[in-house]
């Protein structure tokens, strides 16, 4: 007989991945609990950038709006080497996204955001709660939880996720490898007030000088987070303000004064991803999955869009809805790569922009130099960092899509694209993006006159687990949702509810989306809520 389950999910980590995890379950109307061990949110700020990618995510958790209100849009970064500026990238160019910025927030904020969001749809963060230990066997997860005063809970759940961080508790139990290696420099970081320097606070600096990287980021109001890398390797204490100063004056752009400094660190960075996301019904996700130097500003955002990938999945597998090992096994073959790519790509970043060699550094200013007057280069750039172009290539759900060996933007695998469409009784024009994702599967019907495209026989059984969004010619007189799905002739589009492709097809070939209905969205046969 199953044991008593007390949770459907237990999610051990109240950061940004563990939130947004727990938001989107909720959506589903799933019960969570999300444990923290830290008794109060951290103050400092820690993770910054918050790309395009993420912020779609967010406006499927119904809590983008508030990022827009509260993060400061870049105009671009700027490249400079000694008095001289190298390159301006404009930020934006290349992102194809409603969202086509990045937001410069606190961590801190952020978390804060993504709390009160939570708390909308009935769900708390625990703090001062840690996890001592769990075990798990088919039927669910029991964890031994530890509360601030002492007291000891038992707790059942059918899945647990951890997503408490680097030093992981839950990834350390399942005895997941860490692999990656610690990067030998000891890096820098202040929050501080700059007067002086002529800076644009709605721009990033990277300014080389004198055989040393300086990096600025501004963020709140008058705010800037200053990088660099300390000449001895070995000393590992937090740097004064004088010594950030001094490496400012020496590396920086010129006649830059620091004051009133709120966090002072030093640290060293690892590039490092677990070798496996899943054992039985326990996952981690986030920097509990994969950690790597801030260069990019992806670490959070990869995490956050882990936790976007895994929470519908999770929710269908509750509701008793498709196949569940096609549905859960397809969690680590998608995140996985993303991960080992960003990994890779910003321990590259991370070299090129701290170089110390002089031949490197001149080889870096060209390239720089001819890449900010390159559009197609700063394009590519640009749509790497924002995580618009992910693409999963690999897993059993990917798989009943039968996707291209390359697909491009719009076919199996790769992320649905916003439109504007219209309302063929007003003529009125919305946006397509509020239809997709979310909490369903949404399916584009593209009909003509001679082809109505009736798919009721096809999508029997889904509820409301399936939207379904006819385009007639009417509503798309100029054919430009046509054109940005690739549509030439009459037929359907299916987007998973984390804003994927999952299959596509003409007009006159619904086998291949009954298929996956059958395995992801409708009921599994004598399958009960789990």
């Amino acid at each position: 007989m199953a044991q008593r389950v007390d949770v459907p999910v237990l999610i051990a980590g109240g950061g940004p991945t563990g939130l947004s995890l727990a938001i989107m379950l909720r959506r589903f109307g799933v019960d969570v609990r999300v444990i923290d061990r830290n008794a109060q949110a951290a103050t400092v700020s820690k993770a910054l950038a918050v790309w395009s990618g993420s912020l779609e995510a967010l406006h499927a958790m119904g809590a983008v709006a508030e990022f827009e209100a509260d993060g400061a849009r870049l105009n671009s970064l700027i490249v400079g080497d000694g008095a001289k500026p190298l390159a301006a990238l404009a930020v934006g160019e290349g992102i194809d996204s409603p969202y086509p910025f990045p937001l410069l927030l606190p961590q801190s904020r952020t978390e804060e955001i993504l709390t009160a969001r939570l708390a909308e749809l009935g769900g708390t963060l625990e703090r001062g709660v840690e996890l001592a230990a769990f075990s798990q066997d088919a039927d669910g997860v029991t964890a031994r939880l530890t509360h601030a005063d002492g007291r000891e809970e038992e707790v059942r759940a059918a899945y647990m996720v951890g997503t408490d961080g680097a030093r992981s508790t839950v990834r350390r139990t399942l005895d997941i490898a860490f692999d990656g290696y610690t990067e030998p420099q000891m890096f820098l970081l202040g929050d501080v007030k700059i007067d002086g320097g002529a800076l644009d606070h709605r721009s990033i600096y990277i300014w080389w000088h004198n055989g040393a990287t300086v990096a600025l980021f501004p963020f709140e109001t008058h705010t800037w987070r200053i990088f660099g890398a300390r000449a001895d390797a070995t000393n590992e204490a937090p740097p004064t303000l004088e010594e950030l100063q001094a490496y400012m004056d020496r590396h920086g752009p010129p006649g830059c004064k620091l004051r009133d400094p709120t966090w002072l660190s030093a640290f060293r960075t690892n590039e490092r991803l677990a070798a496996k996301y899943r054992v039985g019904r326990v996952f981690i996700a986030g920097d509990a999955a994969h950690i790597h130097s801030p260069a990019g500003g992806q670490g959070m955002n990869t995490g956050m869009q882990d936790a976007f990938n895994l929470a519908w999945k999770l929710a269908s597998v509750l509701a008793g809805r498709g196949d569940a090992s096609v549905l859960l096994d397809s969690y680590e073959a998608e995140r996985r790569p993303v991960a080992h790519d960003v990994v890779k790509g910003a321990a590259q970043k991370l070299h090129i922009a701290f170089a110390g060699n002089r031949i490197t550094q001149l080889v870096r200013d060209l390239a720089v130099t001819v890449m900010g007057n390159l559009p197609a280069a700063q394009k590519k750039l640009q749509t790497e960092l924002s995580e618009t172009a992910v693409t999963y290539h690999d897993g059993p759900l990917v798989a009943l899509g039968a996707p291209p060996r390359s697909p491009s933007r719009t076919e199996v695998g790769t992320r649905a694209l916003d439109a504007v469409f219209s309302d063929p009784a007003t003529g009125a024009s919305a946006a397509l993006w509020p239809l997709i994702g979310g909490t369903a599967h949404t399916l584009l019907l593209f009909p003509d006159a001679a082809t109505p495209l009736t798919v009721d026989a096809a999508t029997v059984g889904c509820g409301d687990a399936l939207r379904v969004v006819s385009l007639p010619p009417a509503s798309d007189p100029q054919g430009l949702v046509r054109e940005r799905y690739r549509i030439t002739k009459p037929g359907w589009v299916l987007v998973r509810p984390d804003q994927v492709i999952a299959a596509r097809g003409p007009a006159g070939d619904l086998a291949p989306l009954a298929n996956y209905l059958d395995r992801v969205v409708r009921p599994a046969p004598g399958a009960s809520a789990a």
